[in-house]
């Protein structure tokens, strides 16, 4: 039998841990995996480096008295859009009206867990997933967005599984490259010139998994990777799915139902998880000024599937028009190029990015002006996209060892 929360992760605040996790006994036996603070700041740390489907909280609890209260303050100021559940005790109604009007998602009488706590969380949950393909495919960067509006327009069982294979990688590609981006170069585990030279989505998941497994992987690459697979059986899921995409790519296997349903159950979550925890945006700079202390940069910001959306961000460093970026709030600008370049199209002057793909094939090794592929990160895309730089080899080779 299925059990409903399977691999679902929830937050579970409250100061009185051994309480909280009598309350919870219901979502473990459904299976559900629990992670336990006793404040509000340590509830704020594990959401800022870690993925979560739902917060549970008590109201009272530190900082100060209702630190609970205090918990929805700073996930509303800082934008996150996690569901929470809200245990109040007696006492409290004060309080819980507050937390409705910060954005809680329901509340339960502590007295009633026992009753309506595992039918509450498995309901919340059930519609933030029914809604997530959507939301992030609206809400989502273009590379990852585009790819779950495809597979959300798909209704044939065969395609959908070939679709959402397509989607899975989209979303290891990604990852990868804001890793490798932002993390300093060092030799990978199971990264060969020949891997780097033609990636597939094997390639992909090895990244993600050597740089999870580095000494410092980078805060960004960290918070997009952990909505995917937040941990080592969360990766073996995914291990399964690259086996699948290359027995149907041999012809070795056909599409199943339950394949398609695990894989959907998969993008689901990860569309939830991103789009409530907030993954960060890709832009690609425009203009910029400086006022003296810090520059203003003029961004084109690709979100969903629409056209791109002008913003502007602050940076201490100025980065180079054109240069694709990746954005966060209140966090400096990571400049992903050259693994990501921006163009212009030559027949509409619209902007576009690309993604890198591989190196271009020769008889010969990789030399110092072997350039890189690229893709387009907006699936369905046609014509021309115009000129962009050629970043070349050296960029990738230290991840190989080489140089």
């Amino acid at each position: 039998m299925t059990q409903p929360l399977a691999d679902v992760r929830i937050l579970v605040a409250d100061d009185q841990e051994d309480v909280a996790r009598t309350l919870c006994s219901p979502l473990r036996r459904a299976k559900a995996r629990l992670h336990f603070v006793t404040d509000g700041q340590a509830a704020l740390q594990a959401l800022a480096s870690n993925s979560f489907d739902l917060v549970l909280l008590d109201m009272k609890m530190p900082p100060d008295e209702w630190g609970g209260v205090w918990l929805l303050q700073q996930l509303q100021a800082s934008g996150s859009r996690t569901p929470t559940l809200v245990l109040s005790g007696e006492g409290a109604k004060q309080q819980v009206i507050q937390a409705m009007r910060l954005g809680a998602t329901d509340w339960i009488d502590k007295a009633d867990t026992d009753k309506e706590l595992l039918d509450r969380t498995i309901t919340i949950l059930a519609q933030h997933h029914q809604q997530a393909l959507s939301a992030g495919s609206e809400q989502l960067p273009t590379p990852v967005a585009s790819r779950l509006a495809r597979y959300l327009r798909t209704t044939d069982p065969d395609k959908q599984l070939t679709e959402g294979l397509h989607t899975l990688e989209a979303v290891l590609r990604l990852a990868a490259l804001i890793g490798l981006a932002s993390t300093p170069p060092f030799a990978l585990p199971g990264i060969t010139l020949d891997r780097l030279a033609a990636p597939s989505m094997g390639t992909w998941l090895t990244l993600c998994t050597a740089l999870a497994n580095s000494p410092a992987p980078s805060g960004s690459f960290q918070r997009l990777f952990a909505c995917l697979a937040p941990d080592s059986q969360g990766r073996q899921a995914i291990q399964e799915f690259v086996t699948i995409r290359n027995q149907l790519a041999h012809g070795s296997t056909t599409a199943r139902r339950a394949d398609l349903d695990r894989l959907d159950t998969l993008l689901r979550r990860f569309a939830h998880r991103a789009v409530s925890s907030g993954v960060g945006e890709i832009a690609v700079a425009t203009a910029m000024t400086y006022d003296g202390e810090s520059y203003a940069v003029d961004v084109l910001t690709f979100r969903g599937t629409g056209k791109p959306s002008p913003n502007t961000v602050s940076a201490k460093n100025p980065p180079v028009n054109g240069s694709v970026l990746l954005l966060h709030k209140d966090a400096e600008p990571i400049s992903l190029t050259p693994l990501m370049v921006s163009t212009v199209a030559e027949s509409s002057g619209s902007m576009h990015i690309l993604q890198f793909d591989g190196l271009q094939r020769s008889k010969s090794a990789p030399s110092p002006s072997a350039a890189l592929k690229f893709a387009r990160a907006h699936v369905g895309e046609e014509g021309s996209v115009g000129t962009f730089p050629t970043p070349t080899w050296p960029a990738l080779a230290a991840w190989t060892g080489r140089t």
